[in-house]
């Protein structure tokens, strides 16, 4: 098949989008299928993540949205330029991700003339820009022939605005790249007991309720640190949250390479994601479990469906310090249980490889392509 990946967010614009749209894309080429991923120019650094398959158009613009940023790829250009791609590569299939967002996804699903599957990565408790536009997307929604959701929250959300059948595909994970095998970090590889958060440093990944907890964490348990991986505007604001007694122990890296990001992870003795709101899935916590690290995250939508509470880890009330810092000193203190939970994650990340994951969504193409053929020849034999 010659497939197309539409997408506003990719690399350089790291994030989970971004790591699906790159695995799914290598993944299908190892399954002999043509495949072009289709996103904005962001800046001088595009050509350092460009290959083969990667065709820039427009340019991003970067919005807030739920409690984060969003990627929007504008230009005045994008449906001649979309037209002159599917002329060159003449798609069997176009995978729009987050085909109903503004604007190039909305314009690949207007101008492009192969069947189109959309996947739907996001989760909200309402949307009033949805709700507000329902009417004017709806034939962008059943313009789409097949539809796929990351998980079943983020299904039931769209549901709620635009119903109709959704195949529940879940993320993935690089089993291999992220695996408790890598050496840890040396700076950090002592007698400290190591907590990891990874992520953007925005609002709704509720790193602000971590750093409440740390001094009682480490009243508790002094020889322990915490490690924030992750870039963002905020990092001062969130360095506020540390009290002068602990600065020594909390690491602020920024940005921390692809390459290099497996061996914090295994560096951790446990994994936190305090997130809020907003996660439709949590890959991080995949990448997480990989690694073999225990995980202390907040019970919300997107989270509890990969973590169950006590297995791989424990699930807490959102926004409670006390209970993050409750549940960290108890794994702190039980070696034996923060073993039997990594084991557990490691077991579990396997059944969400890249490669398996990626199978589904072939058979899904297939699926999709064998409908619009019987759809095409139907409508041939009414015409005769």
């Amino acid at each position: 098949m010659k497939v197309a990946i539409v997408s506003q967010a990719y690399f350089p614009i790291h994030g989970g989008v971004s790591e699906h749209v790159h695995h799914t894309a290598l993944e299908l080429e190892k399954l002999d299928h043509e495949v072009t991923i289709i996103t904005a120019n962001f800046n001088k650094n595009d050509k350092k993540y460009d290959n083969h398959m990667v065709r820039r158009v427009g340019f991003d613009l970067t919005l807030p949205s739920n409690g984060a940023f969003c990627n929007v790829t504008i230009g005045t250009k994008l449906p001649e330029q979309l037209r002159a791609i599917e002329k060159e590569k003449q798609f069997d299939i176009i995978h729009i991700h987050s085909p109903i967002d503004p604007v190039l996804p909305l314009v690949a699903n207007q101008v492009l003339q192969a069947p189109k599957v959309g996947t739907f990565h996001t989760f909200k408790e309402a949307s009033r820009g949805l709700e507000l536009f329902r009417g004017p997307l709806m034939k962008y929604f059943d313009g789409l022939s097949g539809r796929i959701a990351v998980s079943v929250v983020a299904k039931e959300f769209t549901s709620k605005y635009f119903p109709g059948q959704y195949r529940i595909i879940p993320n993935g994970v690089d089993t291999e790249r992220f695996s408790p095998t890598h050496d840890p970090i040396e700076e950090y590889d002592d007698d400290y007991n190591n907590l990891l958060f990874v992520g953007r440093l925005d609002p709704r990944k509720g790193l602000k309720y971590l750093l409440q907890a740390m001094p009682i964490i480490i009243a508790t348990i002094p020889k322990t640190r915490l490690i924030i991986v992750g870039g963002g505007a905020l990092q001062e604001y969130y360095r506020s949250y540390v009290i002068d007694e602990i600065k020594d122990k909390v690491i602020f890296t920024g940005f921390v390479p692809g390459e290099i990001l497996p061996r914090y992870f295994t560096t951790a003795d446990i994994f936190i994601s305090p997130a809020t709101q907003g996660e439709s899935f949590g890959i991080v916590l995949l990448e997480a479990m990989a690694s073999g690290v225990p995980i202390v995250a907040s019970d919300i939508h997107g989270y509890n469906t990969v973590v169950e509470d006590g297995s791989e880890g424990f699930l807490i009330p959102k926004e409670r310090p006390l209970k993050i810092a409750e549940k960290i000193i108890e794994l702190l203190k039980q070696k034996r249980v923060r073993q039997a939970m990594a084991k557990n994650g490691r077991i579990k990340a396997l059944n969400y490889s890249w490669p398996k994951v990626t199978k589904e969504i072939e058979k899904y193409y297939r699926e999709i392509l064998d409908r619009t053929t019987k759809q095409r020849k139907k409508g041939n034999n009414k015409q005769k």
